[in-house]
């Protein structure tokens, strides 16, 4: 049984999304999907009728994701899902829009497939890339287990035998929410790079950089720095250069600033399976002058390091599940509440920062899961504010950098965050769903 909290009892029993999910049902369109990708590349053949009964298999293991949304009368909700489970063919695309009727048979997640690779897409409302990441791996495992493959023990693979944890369908928001006074900040509009709607797509272009991990740990190690706060510096320093170039005055200039999405369970010994994650916004503001990428990279690791602390995060869930308390905006029509969450989402989220850059850090892989996946990848939806996402992920002895956009020809902003790397020493190999991929020189 589903530990969900209930709104009702009944044939159809009402779950609630969890806080964070709130913000995505609402603001769905044709350029903002709200969707992540995680994949695995393996050595062996994937077949479609195994992956599928080993998703059968799993899906006891995960009850609180046999799930569909519905838009209600005062807000969107989940209820369980018994329509049967489907594979589909994996297409060249990414991240693509969710129909919560159609896609998917009605599931929030879609699992696909290659000869070669097994991949999952979600819709944000349903986990985070912690929760993602974790249904893959258990995805694969029962997958390499009926294959006549032996997995060993892992904290994230999870065995369809074994006890379901409670705490893995709560809102942890709730559980850890602290009534404190807080308000809503709101900053000047971040800088971002411009677009006619002519070169505006709604297919995710993608380009994936792989890169070693060692020369990326030497590198950052050069600055005492995390790979995270190394990348986000460097992307920083991207966007300082395309708005030098494109902006003619310096007077007209506006702040970059990066969202990092933060996994705080281990902060709050957290084991849920729904979105606990929360964004530390790093920048720069270049209106002060040019910043040199050592004055950069100080920035975002002062930035971080302050922003991932209990009271700092406590904050923000304070303010955001306070929010969602609010009589007037919890019981408001969802025809108005609507408009009312995008206005919401623009204000006080796309339009105070440039791009997005999330990493789920170095994967560890069981013991017979390891000498299969060669490769991970982790994809970020673009929006039509955010043009430009960059989802990091390690396996093994290589990090894929997957840079997400939804512009059709415009790739300065991989040209510039990629040569970067290059001028740096670090050897780079690119692949892209691009017609016309580009490569750093």
């Amino acid at each position: 049984m589903i530990a969900f909290m209930r709104i009702s009892k009944g044939p159809e029993e009402f779950i609630p999304l969890d806080n964070a999910a709130l913000i995505y049902p609402p603001t769905i369109a044709r350029f903002n999907s709200n969707v992540f990708r995680l994949s695995f590349d393996v050595d062996i053949a994937v077949i479609p009728e195994r992956l599928l009964k080993a998703l059968n298999n799993i899906m006891v293991r995960f009850p609180y994701y046999k799930v569909s949304l519905h838009n209600g009368f005062f807000w969107y909700y989940l209820t369980q899902h018994e329509k049967p489970l489907e594979v589909y063919p994996d297409r060249s695309y990414p991240c693509a829009y969710f129909n919560r009727h159609r896609s998917a048979n009605g599931y929030l997640f879609k699992v696909m497939y290659r000869e070669d690779r097994i991949a999952v897409e979600y819709f944000h409302a349903l986990t985070d890339g912690t929760g993602g990441l974790i249904f893959l791996k258990s995805l694969v495992a029962e997958y390499l287990r009926l294959s006549g493959i032996e997995v060993g023990d892992d904290p994230q693979v999870f065995k369809i035998n074994t006890p379901i944890n409670e705490e893995e369908s709560a809102d942890s928001f709730q559980k850890f929410f602290f009534p404190i006074k807080s308000v809503m900040e709101s900053d000047v509009r971040a800088f971002h790079v411009t677009a006619l709607s002519a070169d505006l797509t709604d297919r995710t272009n993608a380009i994936t950089a792989m890169v070693s991990v060692s020369d990326m740990k030497l590198i950052a190690s050069e600055f005492q720095a995390t790979i995270t706060e190394y990348l986000t510096a460097e992307l920083l320093d991207a966007y300082q250069r395309i708005q030098q170039q494109r902006v003619s005055s310096s007077k007209r200039y506006k702040p970059i600033r990066i969202s990092v999405p933060v996994n705080i369970r281990r902060v709050f010994d957290s084991k849920s399976m729904r979105n606990f994650t929360l964004f530390v916004v790093v920048g720069i503001d270049p209106r002060l002058g040019a910043y040199s990428f050592t004055e950069i990279i100080e920035q975002v690791k002062y930035q971080l390091r302050n922003g991932v602390n209990t009271k700092s995060l406590s904050r923000q869930i304070s303010r955001n599940v306070a929010g969602g308390r609010n009589v007037l905006v919890r019981y408001a029509p969802n025809f108005l509440k609507r408009p009312f969450m995008k206005i919401l989402s623009d204000r006080y989220g796309d339009r105070l920062y440039s791009s997005v850059i999330s990493n789920l850090g170095n994967v560890s892989l069981p013991s017979g899961m390891a000498e299969h996946v060669t490769q991970g990848n982790f994809f970020l939806s673009p929006s039509k504010a955010l043009k430009i996402s960059m989802g990091v992920m390690g396996i093994h002895s290589s990090l894929s950098i997957n840079i997400s956009s939804n512009l059709k020809t415009d790739t300065v902003v991989e040209r510039e965050f990629l040569t970067a790397l290059v001028n740096r020493g670090i050897a780079v190999e690119i692949a892209s769903n691009r017609t016309d991929s580009m490569v750093a020189r």
